[in-house]
């Protein structure tokens, strides 16, 4: 009977042993080690790609291939591996500004590299991303150049160019002399204008990038010919950054994929800022860094 008792009190430790061993483990396993990713940033060559201006928002993660999730800069993320391993991640934006819509941004590469992680350790990442090879920019304008590439519509005012310090939006190793500038007087209620030449239309990704400062919402779309009719399609509102006398810019990135790539008969297009003046004082829109990217 003894002998029988002993044989079970050894069965049962035995598997009581192996059921701790086995939670021991597993909680070894379930601890992470820790990734922090604070801002990203855009590297470019500014003579053939512009200006390096970006407002990339998330991270899409990926570590030794497997898709870890996205996440909102800035982010510190657990992943449940250690040592050397392949983290990828890919620039997360607004499309048309929406914080619902979070997209991967498909004309920036990956960013890639190879930390030793460890359990319970925070690695701080710094990525930068660059534009694919294959992205051609069929419209740029910085001010910088003579002239201004909006023509105004019918009767509406122009825009102009401020060499104003107040007016620019300054990024390091760049030329910041001017911004573009549309400014509504007291009687003056609207504006429009469009790109001064057509674009050609691509059939796979395009968006507006834009960098802007305005004190009054802004109506973003593009113009096309069709069958002898001008045809007007709006793409998205572009809302108001402050006061008159304030400078917020910000950045938005404006898909203009499906407006471009909605008619087939459609092979050329412009595109068309304008806004309908709220308040009876005076109202100021500025831009900078326009591009219109395809791929």
């Amino acid at each position: 009977m003894m002998a029988n008792r002993l044989k079970s009190y050894g069965f049962w430790s035995l598997l009581l042993g192996l059921l701790l061993a086995g939670s021991a483990c597993e909680k070894k396993m379930s601890v992470p080690a820790y990734i922090h990713v604070d801002s990203a940033s855009l590297v470019t060559n500014y003579a053939a790609q512009g200006s390096a201006s970006s407002n990339i928002t998330d991270v899409w993660v990926t570590v030794d291939g497997k898709n870890i999730g996205v996440y909102e800069l800035p982010a510190t993320i657990p992943v449940l591996a250690s040592g050397d391993v392949k983290v990828q991640l890919q620039a997360g934006i607004k499309k048309n500004g929406i914080a619902s819509l979070r997209p991967i941004y498909p004309f920036y590469t990956s960013y890639i590299c190879y930390p030793q992680l460890e359990r319970r350790r925070c690695d701080t990442l710094r990525p930068s991303f660059s534009y694919h090879t294959t992205v051609s920019f069929d419209f740029k304008e910085n001010f910088e150049d003579a002239g201004v590439k909006f023509t105004a519509m019918d009767s509406s005012k122009g825009m102009s160019k401020s060499g104003d310090n107040r007016d620019l939006l300054v990024i390091a190793g760049e030329p910041n002399h001017y911004a573009g500038m549309i400014t509504l007087g007291s009687g003056e209620n609207y504006f429009e204008v469009e790109t001064n030449s057509l674009l050609e239309r691509h059939r796979t990704y395009t968006f507006m990038e834009l960098d802007y400062c305005m004190s009054e919402n802004m109506e973003v779309g593009i113009y096309y010919q069709l069958n002898g009719h001008n045809i007007q399609s709006p793409i998205c509102g572009v809302y108001r950054t402050g006061k008159p006398n304030e400078r917020n810019w910000r950045k938005i990135y404006i898909n203009l994929t499906e407006a471009v790539n909605g008619n087939s008969l459609v092979s050329k297009y412009k595109v068309y800022f304008k806004a309908v003046k709220s308040v009876s004082d005076s109202a100021v829109f500025l831009f900078d860094n326009i591009k219109i990217v395809n791929m």
